[in-house]
């Protein structure tokens, strides 16, 4: 391992979303968003370039930030990372988009089914 990831907690303010960042929301999934942090938290840090030329620039968590502004939260957690090439830093939020995985339907059923209703 190059680094080692470290967790920091940085004021809302000073992140910068990026421009470029292809994914978009529905009223429905900021809800369901809004729902989850409101009751868990951020779990899970935004991503954000540390390269000198590109200070505070989210790479990944553009969603998370936004309902956490929603919900009034002034700091984040956040993992820096030191992309100071934009394509870098553009393929990486690409990735980070498009990697999520799919459901697998047979465990699921072991599931109960009010809490995956809820979700």
């Amino acid at each position: 391992m190059k680094n080692k990831i470290r967790i920091i907690t940085v004021n809302t303010d000073l992140l910068v979303g990026a421009t470029y960042n292809p994914r978009s929301w529905s009223d429905e999934s900021i809800k369901d968003l809004t729902e989850s942090i409101t009751k868990y938290g951020i779990v899970d840090p935004i991503i954000v370039n540390g390269a000198k030329n590109r200070k505070n620039i989210v790479i990944g968590g553009h969603f998370r930030l936004h309902v956490a502004k929603l919900l009034g939260f002034l700091e984040v957690p956040v993992v820096y990372i030191d992309l100071p090439d934009v394509e870098k830093e553009k393929e990486l939020n690409l990735r980070l988009n498009k990697n999520t995985g799919s459901w697998d339907y047979e465990l699921l059923r072991d599931f109960d089914i009010e809490l995956l209703m809820d979700i």
